[in-house]
């Protein structure tokens, strides 16, 4: 199998799962691989690392629930796979530029009055 369609199964399982622990020894065990050839050629065909791609996804997926839902930001984060709710907005600031409740405040115009 090309490596770009190998890695085309390894992103289709990490968006279907990212709730869900993984770790790349996970990833390379589903894909049938070394945890080094997965990590390698996934950084060569996409350009970040495996962990990289399972958090931007994550961010993103909590985004668009940001949007959709009410539920409080820690709620959110646990849906997404990160449980640690500072941590979580820390990652979601460092990718977005803003914490999770500024984001929901800038995009939908309401002040839930969330903790940060």
């Amino acid at each position: 199998m090309p490596d770009e369609e190998w890695i085309s199964l390894v992103t289709g399982y990490i968006r279907r799962h990212y709730a869900a622990p993984l770790h790349l020894q996970t990833l390379a065990d589903i894909s049938h691989s070394s945890p080094f050839h997965l990590h390698r050629t996934f950084k060569r065909i996409t350009g970040q690392t495996p962990a990289a791609y399972v958090q931007q996804i994550r961010i993103e997926q909590a985004a668009a629930e940001l949007l959709a839902t009410d539920k409080p930001v820690s709620v959110i984060g646990t849906d997404v796979g990160l449980a640690n709710t500072p941590y979580f907005i820390t990652l979601f600031k460092s990718q977005i530029g803003c914490t999770p409740a500024q984001y929901r405040k800038q995009h939908t115009g309401a002040d839930k009055g969330e903790l940060e």
